[in-house]
């Protein structure tokens, strides 16, 4: 019996030893995009309010660092978060390949940076490995490029934030920040202008909001809290529920702006929070209004605790109560990747 057991362990060790050497030794290409030299910045006070605000500044928050291919051989490189990452792996799906290929390496990025670059296989080597490490020649595209429609990109690493950051792939929401008053109208609830600053601020938090609600934690919360629909009476069943939750994780779009004498605006795809959410999000719970807003986008009025808490048996209910024990929970645990010791320019916040 000892003897076979041997024998099994070395015919283990034999072919977990030469698995690991048939994968063949490919080095990708590494960027750095940490500085002045190598990369610009979004975001920054004083850049056009067009171009901030723009469809081409639209990202999905499951990949906030967003890879858009710009013509047949260049590609832009941004990190929507306002934190820098480190060992970043940028991976491809080409239309005709089954598997995603890692494509690049990149060994840091600074919040909100951006760079254009050729793909590496135009002027470096064409070989390259699939994610489960099969070698792949991509020679075909060496003078050709690859048509920007036949390419998605998407992002994966091993540290401690990049897994933080995947966490939000379980969300649809693609993020754009927007002008809601064009026309400088005082006679409105929105923002004159919505700033650099309050842009920044405002990418945090989606990121940090992205955490929570795309969370086990919430998930299991929501489902036993008790949740009254539009009428003010009914109570949702569990169906209903499950259906409410994934409306919030399955909504596709936010278009995120400033607001100003009320605490939050929403509805449909519109997102917009005031000064004092955008300030205070990054070191206290803002739960009631951010999640009264996320309600609204979401179809429920103000007669539904999926808005303004109710008061039942003597505790109060809803998606507000359940978001503000999440978000404390998440802060005394160190849960969230935005926080002041992360976040780039701390003056933002004073």
């Amino acid at each position: 019996m000892k003897l076979f057991y041997k024998l099994f362990v070395c015919i283990l060790l034999i072919v977990s030893c030469s698995e690991k050497e048939s994968i063949p030794d490919v080095a990708l290409k590494d960027y750095a995009f940490d500085s002045e030299v190598n990369s610009t910045l979004m975001y920054q006070d004083g850049e056009n309010s067009e171009i901030m605000t723009s469809e081409w500044r639209a990202y999905e928050i499951s990949k906030v660092i967003r890879v858009k291919a710009i013509d047949h051989k260049t590609i832009e490189v941004a990190n929507f978060a306002p934190i820098a990452l480190e060992d970043v792996t940028i991976t491809a799906t080409i239309e005709g390949y089954q598997t995603p290929i890692k494509l690049f390496e990149i060994s840091r990025i600074r919040a909100h940076a951006v760079q254009t670059i050729n793909y590496p296989f135009i002027e470096g080597t064409t070989q390259y490995l699939t994610v489960n490490h099969k070698e792949i020649d991509l020679t075909e595209y060496k003078e050709s490029g690859i048509a920007p429609e036949n390419i998605t990109f998407d992002y994966t690493g091993e540290t401690d934030i990049i897994q933080q950051l995947k966490k939000l792939s379980s969300l649809k929401w693609v993020i754009k920040y927007h002008d809601f008053d064009p026309n400088n109208d005082t006679g409105n609830n929105w923002a004159e202008d919505i700033s650099a600053k309050d842009i920044r601020r405002f990418s945090g938090l989606m990121i940090n909001l992205g955490i929570v609600f795309a969370s086990d934690t919430f998930k299991n919360e929501f489902m036993k809290e008790t949740i009254i629909g539009n009428d003010g009476i009914t109570v949702l069943t569990t169906n209903e529920k499950e259906a409410a939750y994934n409306a919030i994780i399955n909504k596709t779009r936010y278009n995120c702006g400033k607001v100003v004498n009320v605490s939050g605006l929403g509805g449909g795809a519109t997102l917009g929070f005031a000064e004092h959410i955008l300030r205070d999000y990054i070191k206290k719970e803002t739960g009631f209004i951010t999640a009264h807003e996320i309600g609204h986008t979401i179809g429920y009025n103000h007669s539904s605790n999926m808005t303004y808490p109710h008061e039942i048996d003597g505790s109060n209910t809803g998606i507000s109560p359940v978001t503000t024990r999440v978000m404390n929970n998440f802060f005394e645990a160190g849960l969230f990747p935005v926080t002041p010791d992360s976040y780039y320019l701390p003056s933002d916040f004073e």
